[in-house]
């Protein structure tokens, strides 16, 4: 899933860091108005193993927090079945 770059906003996929959703698209954006696209490029490099990191794994691997609201719907179970399957074969989430 791609997303439309503004001509005032980055390339989200130039920084290394998976985006497969409009969450993580969001996310990418608060790490680029909280961190130097260096930092986040060199993060980003440094937790790629098998695909690019997602940006939850890149703010924690800079030591940022992101507060603001949680989801209060429940998580859909074709999406928890999919996060089951991902931890099944060794992918965890970012503390």
């Amino acid at each position: 899933m791609h997303e439309q770059v503004t001509h005032d906003e980055p390339d989200l996929l130039s920084f290394g860091v998976r985006i497969d959703s409009a969450r993580d698209a969001a996310q990418l954006r608060w790490l680029i108005a909280h961190a130097s696209a260096r930092d986040i490029r060199l993060a980003a490099a440094g937790l790629c193993a098998r695909r690019a990191p997602s940006p939850q794994q890149v703010i924690a691997a800079l030591g940022l927090e992101r507060r603001g609201r949680r989801r209060s719907e429940p998580v859909p179970l074709a999406l928890a079945q999919a996060l089951a399957r991902k931890r099944q074969q060794g992918w965890r989430e970012a503390p």
